[in-house]
């Protein structure tokens, strides 16, 4: 129009989708694990989805159809998918079987990495919270494949998700087992290879978080240490001068540290 001299809104926003792969679940035997225990992955994330619904009673009048609604119901579904529970850890499988076997109410939360925020160790995300049944506990053993679990839990009561200003909840970073947030796209680190091998029978994983070991900066082909390296002083009995990923104790972890499975 002649004389507008207004710019907004001149060009749309460019679209971009929330990316479901960045939706996880949390869980936590709160009736079951001490206080001081974080929340646990439920497994290597499978599909995700959720329902949140009301009862709507209709009633017919002359003119039109009055309508109402009722209680609030949500369920939350995970396709879990088991990993091989490491030596001596916690077993995801037998854990939901002792919630299942024993009624128990277990803490979710859903967790939208998307809003993930901050600068480490003090990042924060949003997260939704229930108290949640598992009425089922359905096998899948597919022929050459892993076990999973397509698991529908049942929200009791109402899934706390904003406060009373409709402002969203959010997890800490300390809420999250160590590693958690930056780990969950990787399978393993990466290993030198005196890192792994066997000893006395036993298959021995020693790498530590790999933004923690020397790589070479692919821009100026200098040797650099890791993101998440950080020299500490030497009187304290670490090793911060060393790599990290050539020494045990550097990392304050001995055996198998690279199995990601949740641990009490």
């Amino acid at each position: 129009m002649d004389g507008d001299t207004t710019t907004d809104n001149k060009f749309k926003k460019a679209f971009k989708g929330r990316d479901a792969d960045k939706i996880i679940y949390l869980y936590k035997r709160f009736m079951h694990e001490p206080l001081a225990n974080k929340a646990h992955i439920l497994g290597q994330q499978g599909a995700t989805s959720g329902t949140n619904a009301r009862a709507v009673q209709s009633t017919a009048t002359k003119r039109g159809t009055a309508k109402g609604v009722g209680a609030i119901n949500q369920q939350r579904t995970v396709d879990v998918i088991f990993d091989d529970p490491a030596k001596n850890g916690k077993d995801l499988y037998w854990d939901l079987y002792a919630a299942w076997q024993k009624g128990e109410l277990i803490g979710l939360w859903r967790v939208d990495l998307n809003t993930l925020h901050g600068t480490k160790p003090n990042r924060k995300v949003q997260a939704q919270y229930s108290q949640s049944y598992v009425p089922n506990l359905p096998n899948t053993e597919a022929l050459g494949g892993i076990v999973t679990s397509n698991l529908q839990f049942e929200v009791n009561g109402v899934e706390r998700a904003l406060n009373s200003d409709e402002n969203a909840f959010e997890l800490n970073e300390a809420d999250f087992e160590d590693g958690v947030l930056d780990d969950l796209d990787k399978y393993y680190n990466y290993a030198h290879p005196s890192d792994i091998g066997t000893e006395n029978g036993e298959t021995i994983d020693k790498t530590v978080d790999d933004d923690t070991i020397e790589v070479q900066d692919t821009s100026t082909g200098e040797d650099v240490m890791g993101p998440a390296y950080k020299v500490v002083d030497n009187t304290n009995g670490s090793n911060p001068t060393s790599n990290p990923s050539t020494s045990d104790t550097s990392s304050g972890k001995s055996g198998d540290t690279s199995n990601t499975s949740p641990t009490v």
